[in-house]
């Protein structure tokens, strides 16, 4: 079973465990920055960058390890890996547990990689609006509040996280944003705080609930978190076999529950018997039903559901989005639309498809859901394309990017949710170069708007040439990264039922329309005087896109690696919402098997 990464041969980093170093890191970084002279801008330029860059670094040994010093990730468990696990509050159960998947393992990289183009980007903008100390500070903190909710193993501790990050990107909003940006960053922050709120009050249920349910079905329990821990179902070679150490968790939480810590001593007086460890109460998850009913499971999952669908943001809670992008500094929008929404769906993934089952796959609510999914696919596009502004189009274009990620999660089948994920990767990557080109053409025109433009091709042609690609990408051409996870999704919507996959098709169509548009108004035509002296990337400007672009063909021509850190997640979702898909699937198989070839 991999472990812990050892850091040339020493083991843990000074005795601190990849994934904190990986999360703590760039908070650290924000407290030196507390020291910097803030009239010595280049010097918190510098630092600001360089620090950013050696967070991803540390970020890297997650997927690769060093050669001979430690076992690095296994993708063939579906559960989660460099697991630490620390006392914190022990009189509500509540401990500091990390640990990463296949699923929150990408988003770890795509977060740090997005983290370094983002603070890159700045470097011009941050120059003319000033206050720049506070700013590299803000987006530091920011990223280790992404970080920690994507390796948090203990629900309290996600939700502190989850919280957390909040702060950073209002004040980003709030004093580095464009004219509307008090504005807009109230209107994001009350969104996603009545999402947080009602999620807490489904968190406490759950906790409480915990106990009951553990006693009522323990055995079923049981064999549903060994089921949890247990290798890829897609590896037949190592069915069978468990993730010992993320087993551990889950039985830790349920020795609580009979009245012992870890050590099987005694709780003190007073202390809870319940736990927030994740996989624990994702174990219990297909067994609330059978002890509370289902009223219970539905309220649960409109609880977490509603926090996830604002911060997704799904129709019709889409509203706060387009003014936040719109006002958002560059680096902002990057962030928001390249990992704050992934928020949304990974919640979606991680607690309300696994842990409320029952509710998810209520004819009802799994209707609801889909419904809204296909709306926002195809509202989203058709708003996008009436849009007479650059940054707002792209805003407009997320809600309907992310509706094909929730169509694939409610398909409930491995195509429609390894799908889904793509495009949570693919969504990040592309839009994030949307809005970063957005930014520029900001910086040279102090302007969105697009009739304010026209014929860049010939002013700025490395521009436009980058431009292109993103927007080839962004619309789904073959060989680029949005066309399989738009392939994958639509392939599983189909798979469920023909129409969701007809009705989401129209999404492609549409967005293909709004980017090439957008792309012949920009770049064609006649060139007017207010652009004739715009000048071209620089090698800065240019290089900043240098990783976006190579994953923008890599994932397109080859998905192969990305798919198999996906797939053990995706087959433990599925096996939760849809028990009997894997041994259907097995029953066909063998029936094609023993058809005799003609």
């Amino acid at each position: 079973m991999p472990g812990r990464i050892q850091f040339f041969g020493i083991g843990d980093f000074a005795g601190i465990g990849i994934l904190s170093l990986v999360t703590w890191l760039p908070a650290v970084g924000a407290l030196l920055l507390l020291f910097f002279n803030r009239a010595k801008n280049n010097s918190i330029r510098g630092f600001a960058n360089m620090w950013i860059v050696l967070c991803f670094l540390i970020s890297i040994p997650l997927v690769t390890g060093f050669p001979g010093k430690g076992p690095g990730y296994d993708r063939a468990y579906g559960g989660l890996q460099f697991i630490e696990d620390h006392d914190w509050i022990p009189l509500i159960g509540a401990r500091y547990q990390l640990g990463v998947d296949g699923l929150a393992l990408v988003l770890v990289m795509l977060t740090t990689l997005l983290g370094v183009v983002s603070v890159v980007c700045s470097w011009a903008y941050i120059r003319e609006k000033g206050r720049e100390k506070e700013y590299y500070i803000m987006m530091l903190l920011l990223q280790s509040g992404m970080l920690g909710a994507f390796v948090s193993a203990d629900l309290f501790l996600f939700f502190i996280f989850w919280e957390v990050m909040l702060v950073p990107m209002y004040f980003l909003i709030g004093i580095w944003g464009g004219k509307n940006r008090l504005y807009s960053a109230i209107k994001f922050f009350l969104y996603t705080l009545v999402g947080s709120v009602v999620m807490l009050l489904a968190v406490l249920k759950l906790f409480f609930i915990f106990p009951d349910v553990v006693k009522a079905q323990r055995p079923a329990v049981e064999a549903t978190a060994r089921q949890i821990a247990a290798c890829s179902i897609a590896d037949p070679e190592r069915r069978g076999q468990v993730n010992s150490e993320m087993l551990t968790l889950v039985e830790n939480a349920m020795r609580r529950v009979d009245g012992l810590d870890e050590a099987k001593k005694p709780l003190p007086p007073g202390y809870s018997h319940s736990s927030f460890n994740i996989a624990a109460l994702t174990a219990i998850g297909p067994h609330i039903k059978a002890v509370f009913g289902i009223g219970v499971v539905i309220w649960l999952f409109i609880g977490f559901g509603l926090s996830f669908a604002i911060k997704v943001p799904m129709f019709p809670f889409h509203t706060w989005l387009p003014d936040a992008h719109y006002d958002a500094p560059t680096a902002g929008s990057v962030i928001l639309a390249g990992v704050l929404l992934k928020m949304g769906t990974y919640g979606f993934m991680r607690f309300s498809l696994p842990i409320f089952p029952d509710a998810a796959k209520d004819p009802t609510v799994r209707q609801v859901m889909v419904v809204l999914s296909i709306i926002g696919i195809i509202y989203g596009a058709l708003v996008a394309m009436a849009q007479k502004d650059v940054k707002k189009l792209v805003a407009y274009s997320s809600v309907s990017h992310l509706g094909f990620v929730m169509l694939g999660l409610f398909a409930f089948n491995p195509n429609g949710i390894n799908g889904a994920v793509m495009q949570m990767i693919n969504h990040g990557i592309s839009t994030g170069a949307l809005f970063m080109l957005a930014g520029i053409l900001y910086e040279r025109r102090h302007t969105y708007e697009i009739a304010e433009f026209g014929g860049l091709a010939s002013v700025m042609p490395t521009f436009s040439t980058i431009f292109l690609i993103v927007t080839l990408s962004s619309l789904g051409l073959p060989l680029m990264n949005n066309f399989i996870g738009e392939f994958l999704t639509i392939r599983g919507a189909l798979e469920a039922k023909v129409l969701w996959g007809a009705l989401a098709a129209l999404g492609i169509i549409l967005g293909a329309a709004y980017m090439l548009w957008l792309y012949q108004r920009v770049f064609f035509g006649q060139v007017s005087k207010a652009n004739e002296g715009l000048k071209d990337l620089d090698a800065r400007e240019a290089w900043q896109f240098a990783p976006l672009i190579f994953l923008i063909f890599w994932i397109g021509v080859y998905p192969k690696p990305l798919l198999s850190y996906i797939e053990p997640q995706t087959n433990v979702v599925v096996a939760q919402v849809q028990p009997d898909y894997f041994k259907d699937a097995a029953q066909r198989a063998q029936v094609a098997e023993e058809q005799p070839t003609r």
